[in-house]
């Protein structure tokens, strides 16, 4: 179902939301039916991506000269949570895909890599990793220690050890960020390298409680052939860059499955009898659900916020944790509350209710975790206030 209310459409040119309808359509034809199955067998089928971005779904943020669909954020988070409410796994893929696998060298690669990898990217035919995080790295991104060196032919030589990479195993090509050196500060010079998949060495898809048809993926770079992407030395800052997109994605992911999980509680409500009566008459688990709605509804008005900022062409990255953090916290707690609401029945495989608690507490730590978000929320309104009053005492003008 499309979004019930009339929140965003204001923001949303016609064709958006059409191709929102057209979304909704895909979700209803090509994922709801084969969701519970995907979870079950832990893995998306290829043909998935490959209809995906045929229909579009895979070149979202990308403008139309490049073979993309030129939307907005906005329209870009409502698909992803329109995802979301059918397959949490497939979900998480897109607003990856799209935000980081595409943004990345779509803002900062050169002219002639762009060549190589747009449309292929877009159309369905490469399915694309972004490889960041390593057994010591993650939010720290300090902690990188694959390493890439030059090569006569200008080409880079990469070696090193990723983990947890979304759809890693699965993929066609990828980005890698590497140690390229030092800066003249002294510390690590990361750079961002475009590889292909095949010449990984594999080893493992990880084991995870939530999203267990997204591939998430181990394995190693020995003497693997890389592209630079974009300019040496400005990895981590593009990173950071796409990262602001990344956690918009995960917000919009997040609403998705609380609002799904919500909608399933309030049919049970309906529809189970205890001590005689509906239990939608009990006033414990009426609160329950309106406290629900209040957060998402909330959640979805933060998200608003840098979606607009997005599109006035306004920094974003303060507002992308205010609604990364909101969002990802709120649909945990309203999937927790859905699932208490349906009882035994809901803690069962028989319902999509505990896939969707489980999924959605993934949101409160991909893409940086809520005590990451609560850094960077908290550094900026310190660094505010220190510019507006100094060392004064409290209750004292800056001088």
């Amino acid at each position: 179902m499309l979004h019930p209310h009339s929140l965003y459409h204001d923001h949303l040119k016609p064709e958006e939301l059409e191709f929102l309808k057209k979304a909704a359509d895909f979700c209803v034809a090509e994922i709801a039916p084969h969701a519970a199955e995907w979870e079950e067998k832990e893995e998306l089928p290829r043909e998935l991506f490959t209809k995906a971005g045929r229909a579009g779904l895979m070149g979202m943020l990308a403008p139309q000269a490049v073979g993309g669909q030129g939307l907005s954020m906005l329209c870009f988070c409502l698909v992803v949570e329109e995802i979301a409410r059918h397959c949490g796994a497939f979900a998480m893929n897109m607003a990856a895909h799209n935000a980081l696998c595409v943004g990345h060298p779509l803002g900062f690669a050169g002219e002639e890599l762009k060549k190589k990898i747009f449309p292929s990217v877009l159309n369905g035919d490469w399915m694309v990793a972004w490889a960041l995080t390593e057994p010591n790295a993650g939010s720290d991104t300090g902690g990188v220690e694959t390493t890439a060196v030059p090569l006569a032919d200008g080409t880079w030589e990469l070696n090193g050890h990723k983990i947890y990479i979304t759809m890693g195993l699965h993929s066609d090509r990828m980005v890698v960020m590497a140690v390229t050196g030092q800066d003249e500060k002294g510390k690590k010079e990361f750079s961002a390298f475009w590889i292909n998949s095949a010449d990984i060495e594999p080893v493992r898809k990880v084991p995870t409680s939530g999203v267990r048809a997204s591939n998430t993926s181990e394995f190693y770079l020995k003497k693997v052939r890389g592209e630079l992407v974009g300019q040496r030395g400005r990895g981590q800052h593009a990173a950071l860059a796409c990262l602001d997109s990344g956690r918009l994605g995960i917000a919009a992911m997040a609403i998705g499955l609380g609002r799904a999980a919500v909608e399933i509680a309030k049919e049970r409500m309906l529809a189970r009898m205890q001590f005689g009566k509906r239990i939608a008459e009990f006033q414990a688990l009426q609160f329950r659900l309106a406290d629900c709605e209040v957060e998402l509804r909330a959640a979805e008005a933060l998200l608003l916020q840098p979606c607009v900022m997005h599109a006035r062409g306004q920094r974003f990255s303060l507002e992308a944790s205010f609604a990364k953090l909101y969002a990802s916290e709120a649909a945990s707690r309203a999937a927790n509350s859905a699932l208490q609401i349906c009882g035994g029945w809901g803690y069962t495989r028989d319902t999509a209710v505990e896939r969707m608690w489980r999924d959605a507490r993934l949101c409160e730590i991909g893409e940086g975790s809520s005590e990451v978000q609560r850094l960077i929320i908290s550094r900026a309104l310190l660094k505010a206030a220190e510019e507006k009053y100094g060392s004064a005492e409290p209750g004292a003008a800056k001088k």
